[in-house]
């Protein structure tokens, strides 16, 4: 009994199995339905308004009645200012044009709640506005305000002059073409001729804008803002479901056609005829088209969880049955790949001609034809010919023979047609399966490298099938090579900052502690107390400069410098930190080969910061340079770039790296016996590509050679 159960047991393990991975599959497709909502709308961004620029033109008319009349303190008809005495005439249409403008009204103020909009009379400066922003920023083309372009998505300024002449004076990259045709969409819906005309505002300037977060829900910017298009979930969907699918096909492919052909479930699903399954696999994939709209509709149908609000359900207990649909959905896909791929097994393991024979409706009903057409022929063996009944009877099957043959000579040519194009397609696919079977142990050799610790694995062939998952192996190599860079670079810096700050830090602190003991002392003479002061200044300034050096290479590093690029000479500029150091290089020993340009060389820079670049340079030049050595200093001035380049003697053996120097806490004398932080050289490279330019440092034996390169 143990061993039946047993055996029974395993004729459903392998579907069991399937169905489980399937199931997981599908859970996960489905768990990343709001990433794929996040990529759709990422791609999406800047959502053009053209849908709303009709109810903007029209708006205008509404907003123009409500700024006269909070003006004047009194009511104003529509019809008074903007039809002519000609329209006017007609007085028993005059209500119903009122009732239209008043639906333009009711059109503002409930269903574009969302929209911020600023109405001015241009002569006496009256206002009207629905915000607490200050839209009257956005006028302007130079918009200065950051705080204002930030708040709106979308903004448009529109301008009637006296005349009633329209412009659009300012606007965020949204096309406005509805004044191409003066008046046509606003007598188009108030129902007027063509010759008939509508009086434009006068000397008013309009503001509306669109907040990026919007404030109401229920309104129709907020809707068609949502109303991505089905391609644009389709693209963010498509990585995914390729991913998945190939999975699905990779385990058809690797579970053997015995195991397959043992499991009860299968086994029945194979044998199924091909009409039927195929027309089942192919309606099922075709619900692959419909996964854009269904991921939007999992996330923001709102009728359907209202409508079963009704029936007592809470939104929660909604949406979770909505993501069980989308998960017995994405089954039926992939469970439907997956008997394609077992059903192509099947027929290639069977044989084609038996295959068609035994498991198509054609194969089964030609095989009843020649079943039927084999007993017609005995029975015509043992018909007596002479007798009139029977000879009548030949005559019908005569020609019922005529009939069928000549169907059946198409029939078999449309057969035989079948027939060598499926054992062409036999040898293709066979062909195909070689591959993707190389191409799936190259992808698993290279899988198992990285698992092995090996970031370094390069796949250089075509995967075909599974080139998107050679793309997403390579950006886990990157990904896990750039985590271990970094954290190895984290580390490291920490130890430098254990390391070289403290000590940077603890030299001048126990310095000041000490002298400060000293001055505690009352019978200290008046001269080792000016020492002592002096030293205690000294070490007190070396301590504000390493702890300012610290700041100013966090906030470089981190990109948190507010830059003042204006056009600067920059042979000026190095002659002036020449002449601010001057001091500190006439008391070295150095000589300085000073060569530039006769003409001005203006390049776009901050000049503070390019000044602090400047100083740095020439200072770790004064002093790490062999004493009496030549020190050049050089700017060429390029067709498109200015280089600047400094080279010096090394007074000491440099033992680094050009890349080592240029790092945090680097000094060119490890030793770290003269005075810095080791931050200056960080500080001028962060400076310098902050501004757009390259410091690249060079060393050749001890000559010590730094090129700053800026774009003209």
């Amino acid at each position: 009994m143990d061993t039946k159960l047993k055996n029974s047991k395993e004729k459903y393990y392998i579907s069991g199995i399937v169905i489980l991975i399937i199931m997981m599959l599908s859970i996960i497709m489905v768990s990343l339905y709001e990433r794929i909502d996040s990529i759709a709308k990422d791609s999406n961004q800047g959502t053009r308004y053209e849908y709303i620029q009709h109810d903007l033109y029209k708006s205008n008319f509404v907003l123009n009645k409500l700024l006269i009349e909070k003006e004047t303190g009194k009511s104003v008809n529509y019809s008074d200012l903007y039809l002519s005495e000609k329209v006017k005439k007609n007085t028993d249409t005059l209500l119903v044009y009122e009732e239209q403008f008043k639906n333009l009204k009711t059109r503002l103020t409930n269903e574009l709640k969302n929209l911020d909009y600023l109405i001015i009379d241009n002569l006496n400066n009256e206002k009207l506005t629905n915000t607490k922003q200050d839209l009257s920023l956005l006028i302007n083309s130079n918009i200065k305000n950051q705080d204002i372009l930030n708040y709106y998505n979308y903004y448009i300024v529109i301008e009637f002059d006296s005349e009633g002449n329209v412009n659009i004076k300012n606007t965020n990259q949204y096309g406005y073409n509805y004044y191409s045709n003066k008046n046509g969409n606003l007598k188009g819906y108030l129902g007027l001729d063509y010759e008939e005309e509508i009086i434009n505002p006068k000397n008013v300037t309009i503001v509306y804008g669109i907040p990026k977060n919007l404030s109401y829900s229920d309104d129709d910017i907020y809707y068609n803002s949502l109303n991505i298009g089905n391609w644009v979930y389709g693209d963010a969907l498509a990585p995914y479901a390729i991913i998945i699918y190939a999975v699905v096909i990779l385990m058809s492919l690797i579970i053997s056609y015995k195991k397959s052909k043992e499991d009860k479930i299968i086994s029945k699903l194979l044998n199924i005829p091909l009409e039927i399954l195929a027309t089942l696999i192919i309606s099922i994939t075709a619900c692959v088209s419909l996964s854009p709209e269904i991921i939007y509709g999992t996330l923001y149908n709102t009728e359907v969880i209202n409508g079963l609000k009704i029936y007592g359900l809470s939104e929660s207990v909604s949406r979770y049955g909505l993501y069980i649909i989308n998960v017995i959905y994405w089954i039926a896909l992939l469970f439907s790949a997956f008997i394609a791929i077992s059903l192509l097994k099947h027929i290639f393991k069977k044989g084609i001609i038996k295959y068609i024979k035994e498991n198509t409706l054609v194969g089964r009903f030609t095989l009843f034809i020649i079943r039927k057409s084999r007993s017609v022929m005995n029975n015509l063996s043992k018909i007596d010919f002479n007798e009139n009944s029977n000879k009548y009877l030949l005559k019908l099957v005569a020609i019922n023979f005529v009939i069928v043959m000549f169907c059946s000579l198409l029939w078999f040519g449309g057969i035989f047609g079948a027939i060598v194009y499926s054992i062409v397609l036999f040898f293709i696919l066979r062909k195909y399966m070689s591959e993707i079977k190389e191409k799936y142990n190259i992808l698993l050799e290279a899988t198992n490298k990285i698992a092995g610790g090996n970031l370094d694995v390069e796949i250089k062939e075509d995967l075909k099938v599974f080139e998107p998952l050679k793309d997403e192996l390579q950006k886990i190599q990157k990904g896990f090579k750039n985590a271990v860079d970094e954290e190895v670079k984290s580390q490291r810096m920490k130890t430098d900052l254990i390391s070289n700050v403290s000590h940077d830090l603890k030299t001048p602190l126990t310095s000041i502690i000490t002298y400060i003991d000293l001055l505690k002392d009352e019978n200290i003479s008046e001269e080792n107390r000016k020492l002592y002061l002096d030293t205690l200044d000294r070490k007190s300034q070396r301590l504000k400069n390493l702890i300012e050096d610290l700041f100013e290479v966090s906030k470089a590093t981190s990109k948190n410098v507010q830059l003042n690029i204006l056009n600067v000479d920059i042979v000026s500029l190095m002659k002036q930190t020449q002449f601010e150091l001057s001091d500190k290089i006439e008391e070295s020993s150095l000589k300085f080969k000073w060569n530039f340009p006769e003409n001005k060389v203006i390049v776009p820079l901050d000049s503070q910061k390019t000044f602090r670049v400047f100083e740095n340079l020439l200072i770790n030049i004064v002093k790490y340079s062999m004493p009496n050595s030549r020190v050049f200093i050089d700017i060429v001035d390029g067709n498109e770039e200015v280089y600047v380049t400094l080279k010096n003697m090394s007074a000491n053996e440099i033992d680094f790296t050009s890349e080592e120097i240029v790092e945090r806490f680097a000094r060119g004398d490890k030793s770290r016996n003269t005075e810095g932080s080791g931050l200056g050289l960080a500080i001028a490279k962060s400076f310098v590509e902050l501004q757009g330019g390259n410091l690249n440092v060079e060393i050749d034996g001890d000559l010590f050679k730094v090129t700053l390169k800026f774009k003209k």
